[in-house]
Formats: C-alpha cells, sequence, structure tokens
C-alpha cells in the first residue's frame, strides 16, 4: 500500500502528467482519428511504470480514473479543434453520484462529449455487467464515442462488447507481435479484425511500430492504428502540458 499511497501523493501534488500519442489512418498517416492521453510522471524521460495492478486490487482506481477525464475534458474546453482519449478501468465504469459533476459537464457541452473518447481496459472486471452496460449508453448518449481497449487481452468478453456495442475496438498489440513472426497467427489477426467490424464500426490494432507493422495491419483489413510508428506518447504533444490533479469530490 506504500506504493499506492505514494502515487496519490504525486497525483495531489500535480506531478503526474498526460503524453499523448495519436491514432491514425494508415492508408494515410497524417489523419488523426484523435490522440490518447496515457499517463506518465512530470519528470520521466521513458516510459512509466504505474501501480495499476495494485490500485484495481485494492478497488482504488476510480479517483485517478475521474481526475485524468476531468483533465481531458479540460483541455477540450481550452481548444475546440481537440478529439482526446483517456483510459479508465473497467472498475470505474459504473453511473453514480461520483461521475455525476463529469456526467452533468458532458452534458452541458455536447460539442466536448462529441470530441472525447474514453477507453475502457479490460484488465479488471466491472462492478457488474448491467452497471458498466447502464455506464457505456450513459456516455454514449451524452455524445462520448466509447473504446475497448486492448481486445484480447484482459477479461472482456463478447456479451459485454455485443450488449454495449462500442464505437472503436482496440485490438491488443500482443496479435501484432505473433503476427510477425507466424502466418497463422497473421491469418488469426485478420479473423480477429473481421469479428470486430461486427462488433463496433471502427478497429485500431495497436503496437505499430514499423512500416511493415502497417502493411501487416492493413493486410489483415485494419484501416486505423497505434503505435511507434506514428510517434511516442508526448506530454508537450498539446503545447502545454496537461497536469492531472486530484478532484476534490
Amino acid at each position: 500500500m506504500h506504493e499506492v499511497r505514494s502515487f496519490y501523493r504525486e497525483l495531489a501534488q500535480g506531478r503526474l502528467v498526460l503524453a499523448f500519442q495519436p491514432v491514425v489512418w494508415l492508408p494515410g498517416s497524417s489523419r488523426v482519428l484523435y490522440q490518447e492521453g496515457l499517463l506518465r510522471h512530470i519528470d520521466a524521460q521513458g516510459e512509466g511504470v504505474y501501480p495499476f495492478a495494485m490500485l484495481e486490487k485494492h478497488q482504488l482506481m476510480r479517483e485517478l480514473d475521474r481526475s485524468v477525464v476531468h483533465s481531458v475534458i479540460e483541455r477540450l474546453l481550452q481548444n475546440e479543434h481537440l478529439r482526446l482519449g483517456c483510459n479508465i478501468s473497467a472498475q470505474s465504469a459504473i453511473v453514480d453520484d461520483y461521475w455525476q459533476p463529469i456526467l452533468a459537464q458532458l452534458r452541458d457541452a455536447p460539442s466536448v462529449a462529441a470530441r472525447l473518447v474514453i477507453e475502457i481496459t479490460e484488465s479488471a472486471t466491472p462492478p457488474s455487467i448491467s452497471a458498466a452496460i447502464e455506464f457505456v449508453l450513459c456516455l454514449r448518449e451524452l455524445g462520448c464515442r466509447v473504446a475497448i481497449d486492448d481486445f484480447g487481452a484482459g477479461l472482456g468478453t463478447l456479451e459485454f462488447i455485443r450488449k454495449t456495442r462500442p464505437d472503436i475496438v482496440k485490438i491488443d498489440q500482443g496479435y501484432l507481435q505473433r503476427a510477425r513472426l507466424e502466418t497463422n497467427n497473421a491469418q488469426t489477426l485478420g479473423h480477429l479484425v473481421q469479428l470486430c467490424k461486427t462488433l463496433a464500426p471502427c478497429v485500431i490494432i495497436e503496437g505499430i511500430e514499423s512500416e511493415g507493422d502497417r502493411a501487416l495491419a492493413t493486410a489483415c483489413g485494419s484501416e486505423w492504428g497505434q503505435g511507434y510508428l506514428f510517434g511516442r506518447p508526448r506530454i508537450d504533444a498539446l503545447g502545454e502540458r496537461c497536469v492531472v490533479e486530484a478532484m476534490a469530490f
């Protein structure tokens, strides 16, 4: 728990920022669907290592998730041309008083909601499937787009995706990594892309690091991708840094 307390102390001190990485159109990477905000320490030089698994184990992700979403909304309010996304844990996917200030803010600013993508990770189970479905439907009714992140790597089920009908499914990078090595794995990735296209209008393959990866993802049927080929997460991607500050409840 010391690691968790230290993490939230740094959040309260404003020492956590969002680094943004683009999701791009594979045929021409100048077309950006949105920029995903990824959590980083303000002094980080490379990839961040954070106690997300421990936070989920102790049911302590919600404060962080709410603070991240609030920070992204504030940046969208400042710039009407931005389209941004961010992750939340499936543990946070429940409509309750904790989320009401943010939901009210989105309700009052439909142009902001329309430019916000909420990515739900599959590393933990939601409080209940019915609550998570209600949460997704609420966000979509407000005009937000909802993505299922790292599909195929976590605890998500096809039944949940069928019922929520997300706008975006992001295929975990592990499938692309395996597809580089064997033809059978490339065929598996192609089948998975086609399955995901029956579940959501937009499918994104994660982990694209080279032109070979781009060609492979395209051959497997994906039109959108994300990865180091198109840029590493940058804390200065939007100009000024996007600091994540703890929200008072």
